[in-house]
């Protein structure tokens, strides 16, 4: 804490009083101006001087009500200007500052020789109000303007304080110095006024704010003491004199003036500045085993609360700096926050430990035992406990302590616990967010423009991670606004590279523009920073999600080229052969990854490397290399992140090749040793059924897709979907198997109808409702020849509008409802009923087999062709089947050989009814 601030505790708790005396007592009851030829009555004097000794003894609403009873009974009084001042000065003695303005100003007219003292107390309601500018103003014009004022003096006086205020010392030095000035006038007419002493040491303390300090201390030594008559000028002489020589350097003899300090302690406040000077004065002289306890000294209760938090901020301070961090952690811990609960500065103690606790977490070399219990009960703290204890501190500051002036850096200290914390198993959500709250406040609120940047880039990094890029772009910009050479420097480059990477994120050409705008700044304005590195590599990178690998591989060949030694070459090499990979020239891509791995040797990006190698060696066509290369990877780094992806590389390859054992095994290994990969895991599990179900293993398979719908409950909704669709299969399948088992059938209806919801957009929903007009065509079949149901199904899917659902869904749609009118044409019904049946079968086939000739699922089209071509068969009608092949064979030209045989057929039938 500055001395300066102790100047202010002894102005507040000293001077105001008596000034106050002086303020609304001195000139006694009338002023001398007051009295004209005729003197005020008894009566009229006697009701004044009653009203003022209620003002003299500080009874200021009474002395307010006795004198507007005297201005309302004697309204021709030659007392009412004296009346009306004594008025004002009890209503700001009430803190009635603006009521107090309002009379003086509306009666100011009538003041007659009193006008000097009506600006006076005007200034001081002002200043009262905190308008020192105007206060200023009036205690100068009194100055000036009314030289046989009694109040000149103090006025000329209270102008100087009220620029000490603002911090103006020039100022303040050229008002008390000025020769022939108000003040230097008027303090040599009353040299020995209280007011030329309190002048003369404020221009001292002036000078010691300005450095002028051989002239400032001849000043403070040449005021007579004989002018010093009240204990506080003395002291403050004393006060001046050891500031000044300890700020020459001279801090032996500041010490030694010191001990006369406390002879001439007038009262606590005196106490406390002068221990805390003496204080201060032992560590400049490296002494600060002895200013600590000489601080200690400065905590008795009897002492105003800000001389205990002052001397409690030096005792923390110290406490910290002379010792190691445990001890220091302990000492806090039972010497302040337990044995002196009640004492002012415990908020400072709790952010110090918390701060301690922090500083080890992020330090775990550093750790060494320390106790959050009583003494003696030591115990070794982990780093998650080390974090708890932190935040424990700075959340009881913020808790019990909201004006505490260390609050925002509890907000900032805390921010961090919480950022830390999403590294560990809470929910990262939740802890990104509390430190997003913390970091604004601490933005806000915090007095230092360092910390406030910190406070603001942290604030930025959690929007950044929860993707508010928007308002993280705004915060990293409001950081960079910042000039003050102790933010430029250390945090701007990392401000520009995380704008850069916030601006690619937006995803705009107008943020990738902006990034390269930021990278470019580092590159010129920090040239040996990580930063440019990095940003360069970002930007790389951005032209690689984009697609542009050879703008991407020419930035990374730039990075090499202008920073060679660069501690990024492995990852940007590594990026370097990736470009070469995506843009498909594998060779090129191979030579690249087998470099890196002849010049990185056990470098931690090895695994990444040989996972690309093998993977680009499969796209190469070189199919062993890589799935020994996946295989070995496998073993060799079974816990690294991309483990499961080459397991499920070598499952895809062993699936493709119809190995559905081989395939099988691999899936189950990734979901069971992986379980952390996410969807992929998910997906491993739904391939290890359909890898049983093509082995024909259907009690394997059914285990698997059970697994997922009924207890992997994260699993993505579509996937669980699929694996009711697959069991509706399996039960159908069983079914078809043994026909009179309609409990599988109502199994395969009830999986399927899990996935109904969603239709038309929900494709999954669209293939569920055609499932369901399979099973229940096939319950039809076997139960109740009623296909109400089935029908529906199929309908429904027909209904969709054109384009909403896919060909194939609406093809087999079509082609279940043709089978179905074939199926009820078969059922005893009248010939005319028969035929609108066989031409509604006829109808749907050639939906699927005319509607589009440009998109059409080639299966569902020779369903249909030849379900069509044989109803028109049966009709002899061999014209049409004829026509119907044909359409078909120019659909799919694969199909030749069956269908040319068909057309020859039937054209053989045309000719030989012809010739009957």
């Amino acid at each position: 804490m500055q001395t300066r601030e102790f100047i202010g505790l002894i102005k507040r708790t000293v001077v105001p009083g008596l000034v106050l005396a002086a303020m609304l007592v001195g000139g006694g009851a009338f002023s001398p101006s007051a009295f004209g030829e005729e003197p005020p009555s008894a009566p009229e004097k006697l009701a004044y001087e009653a009203a003022f000794l209620r003002f003299q003894d500080g009874l200021y609403p009474l002395a307010e009500r006795e004198f507007g009873d005297f201005l309302g009974k004697y309204t021709n009084s030659i007392l009412r200007p004296n009346a009306i001042l004594y008025v004002a000065r009890a209503r700001l003695g009430q803190s009635k500052v603006n009521d107090a303005i309002e009379l003086l100003q509306k009666s100011a007219a009538g003041a007659g020789g009193l006008r000097s003292e009506y600006l006076f107390w005007t200034a001081k309601a002002r200043l009262a109000a905190g308008d020192t500018a105007s206060a200023a103003d009036g205690f100068a014009t009194v100055a000036r303007d009314f030289p046989s004022s009694p109040v000149r003096l103090e006025a000329a006086y209270d102008e100087a304080e009220v620029h000490s205020r603002t911090g103006d010392w020039p100022g303040v030095i050229r008002l008390l110095q000025q020769t022939n000035g108000p003040f230097e006038l008027a303090a040599a007419q009353d040299a020995k006024s209280e007011f030329a002493a309190r002048g003369w040491l404020l221009l001292g303390e002036a000078l010691l704010h300005e450095n002028r300090l051989d002239e400032g201390e001849k000043r403070i030594l040449g005021l007579d003491p004989v002018i010093l008559t009240l204990d506080d000028l003395r002291w403050r002489r004393q006060y001046l004199l050891c500031r000044f020589r300890l700020a020459a350097g001279r801090g032996q003899a500041a010490l030694d003036a010191s001990t006369n300090l406390f002879a001439l302690d007038s009262d606590a406040p005196h106490r406390a500045a002068s221990v805390f000077l003496q204080g201060q004065i032992l560590e400049k002289l490296d002494r600060a085993a002895e200013a600590l306890t000489v601080y200690g000294s400065n905590l008795a209760e009897t002492l105003p609360p800000e001389a205990q938090q002052q001397a409690m901020e030096r005792i923390i301070y110290l406490t910290v700096a002379l010792n190691p961090w445990p001890q220091a952690a302990r000492a806090l811990e039972t010497n302040i926050v337990q044995r002196q609960p009640l004492a002012p500065g415990q908020d400072l103690a709790r952010v110090s430990l918390g701060e301690l606790y922090l500083k080890a977490f992020t330090s775990p070399g550093g750790l060494g035992t320390v106790s959050n219990a009583p003494a003696g009960a030591e115990t070794n703290l982990t780093g998650t406990n080390l974090l708890a204890g932190a935040l424990t501190n700075f959340t009881l500051v913020i808790s019990n302590f909201p004006h505490s002036s260390v609050l925002a850096e509890a907000h900032l200290d805390r921010g961090w616990c919480e950022w830390f914390s999403t590294n560990m198993p809470a929910a990262i959500s939740n802890n990104l967010a509390a430190a997003k709250a913390d970091f604004e406040d601490a933005a806000i609120h915090l007095p230092l423009p360092r910390e406030r940047a910190v406070a603001r880039l942290k604030l930025a990094d959690t929007q950044f991670l929860t993707k508010d890029y928007v308002n993280a772009i705004l915060n990293y910009r409001l950081v960079l606004t910042n000039t003050m050479p102790e933010v430029t420097n250390s945090v701007f480059d990392l401000a520009l590279y995380q704008l850069a990477e916030a601006d690619l994120r937006r995803g705009d050409e107008a943020g990738a523009r902006e990034a390269g705008e930021a990278v470019e700044k580092i590159l010129r304005w920090y040239p040996g920073s990580y930063f440019g590195d990095s940003g360069s590599l970002l930007m790389g990178e951005d032209s690689m999600r984009k697609y542009d690998y050879t703008n991407a591989c020419g930035v990374f060949t730039s990075l090499l080229a202008r920073s060679p030694q660069t501690p990024l070459r492995p990852e940007v090499e590594l990026a370097i052969a990736q470009t070469y990979d995506y843009r498909g020239q594998t060779n090129e891509a191979i030579t690249h990854y087998k470099d890196w791995l002849t010049h990185h040797t056990g470098d931690v990006l090895m695994p990444d490397v040989q996972f690309h190698l093998a993977l680009t060696e499969g796209k190469a066509g070189l199919t062993n290399e890589a799935l020994m290369g996946l295989t070995n990877f496998v073993l060799r780094f079974p816990t690294n992140r991309l483990a499961s992806w080459a397991l499920n590389w070598v499952a895809d390859y062993y699936y493709n090749q119809s190995d559905w054992s081989q395939a099988e095994k691999n899936y189950q290994e990734l979901f069971q040793r992986h379980p952390d990969a996410g969807d992929l895991a998910f997906q491993a599990r739904f391939w290890a059924g359909k890898s049983a179900l093509a082995n024909q293993e259907t009690k394997d398979a059914t285990d698997y897709f059970n697994k997922l719908v009924e207890y992997d409950t994260n699993a993505p909704a579509a996937l669980v979907a699929r694996s009711y669709l697959a069991l509706g299969d399996i039960y159908f399948q069983q079914f078809q198997a043994s026909q009179t088992n309609l409990e599988v059938l109502s199994a395969a209806i009830a999986a399927a109808s899990r996935c109904t919801n969603g239709a038309p957009t929900n494709a999954i929903a669209v293939e569920a409702l055609g499932r369901l007009g399979d099973y229940h065509k096939g319950w039809a079949d076997k139960s109740t020849n009623t296909y109400k149901y089935a029908r529906q199904m199929y309908e429904t899917i027909t209904n969709f509008p054109a384009g909403s659902i896919s060909v194939s869904a609406r093809s087999q749609a079509e082609f279940g409802l043709g089978v179905i009118a074939e199926k009820e044409q078969k059922l005893p019904l009248p010939p005319e009923q028969k035929e609108q049946k066989l031409q509604l079968a006829l109808s749907h086939y050639c939906n699927v087999i005319y509607n589009d000739p440009a998109d059409f699922d080639p299966y569902w089209l020779e369903q249909a062709g030849v379900a069509a071509a044989q109803i028109y068969e049966d009709q002899q009608d061999w014209k049409d089947a004829i026509s119907v092949y044909q359409r078909v064979l120019r659909y799919l030209p694969a199909l030749r050989p069956l269908l040319e045989k068909k057309i020859a057929a039937a054209e053989a039938r045309s000719r030989d009814a012809a010739k009957k």
